[in-house]
């Protein structure tokens, strides 16, 4: 479009309107709720369950696996509901649904109930905070959806550092089974504020897309032109390059990060010599430069594009690996500082993507493909680390092949031609 030429698309603001602010307020929330319930809770919550119960920690911890992979494929369908029973409508039902599912989860009474309900956790929470939430805000930011992400995907940084706190303050009064039962009806009551307070579009809440009335503009006369062809089919979706280059290379630098995450505690016993307190608390530092991480990324996202801004991550990464590994601490501390700040900004990139090149129109369907694509690359981390483990022992040789993987992840996601939706 033409007219395009008189907006900066790449301007970095923080005029969301009140209205605007309080949609990223509710996904920071929504993300903290997934990351915290279905990754990084599970440190408290199968030790805990575990003991009170009886049950083997190992058997508990297998199921988050083929839980994880039956709710990366159903995630899929949530675009279809979507479709079918509005954004609003989707986002309600799955929160509730969670909200069971959890108070279930809690209360489960042998390992089927548990396994069962932890699919039904994993699904209806990627639902409402990947699938519904993301689709809500690029619907309300089509051009600033750089620096959104970068504000909301905070909320998965915030999990990481206060989860396990809060299930072990919680279950110190109330039991594990107590402390999932509260959490279970905080979503309930979230998803009560989001009927109240939020809406699918702005248009609904009488705003204008991105708080700017020129992209207002920009949209309503795409919009009449999109209205001729019709949207995009899963079929579609699965054919179209952008969603299986984007998936692929998010998915490099989503198997990079959990390789890396998920053994960074043994890494620095291991190889640092340090103490269980020792490591955790690196793990924590980390989580916590990744909230200014996922800020800074969505900043970068917005200033110079998101494909240009995934190689630059890519690059970032394998720095920051290669200087975590070496053998002088400081080298250390400035790759934990990086590996931080990549952590912040691993989980801003695919929203990002798919609303650059599919807009508001077609991001539910796309999304959820390249998602799940996204899911299936980076569920291979743990094959990966495992073979390479048994292959040379130690995390160095490990660790610089996730490095060379998120640089392949950048370079594969800039190489395509650049593509910009609004609509």
């Amino acid at each position: 479009m033409s007219e395009k030429k008189n907006v900066d698309l790449n301007k970095v603001s923080y005029n969301f309107g009140t209205k605007g602010w309080t949609v990223v307020g509710f996904e920071i929330i929504m993300l903290f709720f997934m990351t915290g319930l279905t990754v990084d809770g599970l440190n408290t919550i199968v030790p805990m369950m575990a003991e009170y119960h009886g049950w083997s920690p190992d058997v508990l911890l297998s199921i988050s696996t083929p839980a994880s992979i039956i709710a990366l494929f159903a995630c899929v369908l949530w675009a279809a509901f979507i479709e079918k029973a509005g954004l609003k409508k989707t986002t309600i039902a799955t929160m509730v649904l969670a909200g069971i599912s959890l108070i279930a989860y809690g209360n489960s009474v042998n390992i089927a109930m548990y396994a069962v309900s932890l699919v039904c956790i994993v699904t209806f929470i990627n639902a409402f905070a990947c699938n519904c939430g993301f689709a809500i805000c690029a619907n309300w930011f089509p051009t600033k959806k750089g620096i959104v992400m970068g504000i909301t995907t905070i909320g998965m940084n915030l999990a990481s550092a206060l989860i396990n706190w809060i299930l072990t303050g919680l279950s110190a009064s109330f039991q594990i089974t107590g402390a999932l039962s509260i959490l279970g009806g905080a979503i309930i009551v979230l998803a009560v504020l989001v009927g109240l307070f939020i809406k699918g579009t702005p248009e609904e809440a009488g705003c204008y897309p991105d708080n700017d009335p020129e992209i207002a503009a920009l949209i309503k006369a795409e919009e009449a032109e999109a209205a001729k062809q019709e949207k995009v089919s899963y079929v579609g979706a699965l054919k179209n390059k952008y969603v299986w280059i984007f998936g692929v290379g998010c998915g490099f630098f989503g198997l990079a990060t959990v390789g890396i995450m998920s053994q960074l505690v043994g890494y620095f016993m291991a190889a640092r010599g340090y103490e269980l307190t020792g490591a955790l608390t690196m793990l924590t530092i980390a989580a916590v430069i990744g909230m200014a991480g996922s800020w800074a990324w969505g900043v970068v996202d917005q200033k110079i594009g998101t494909q240009k801004a995934c190689l630059m991550f890519g690059i970032w990464y394998f720095i920051g690996i290669a200087l975590l590994i070496a053998p002088a601490k400081p080298c250390m501390y400035i790759g934990l500082f990086m590996l931080g700040g990549a952590i912040g900004g691993n989980g801003n990139f695919l929203p990002s993507l798919a609303a650059q090149v599919f807009g508001r129109k077609d991001f539910n369907v796309s999304y959820a493909c390249m998602n799940m694509i996204n899911g299936v690359v980076r569920s291979c981390s743990f094959f990966v680390l495992a073979a390479l483990r048994s292959v040379t022992s130690g995390y160095t040789v490990p660790y610089m092949v996730f490095a060379v993987v998120a640089v392949i992840g950048g370079i594969l996601i800039v190489a395509v031609k650049e593509k910009r939706a609004i609509s």
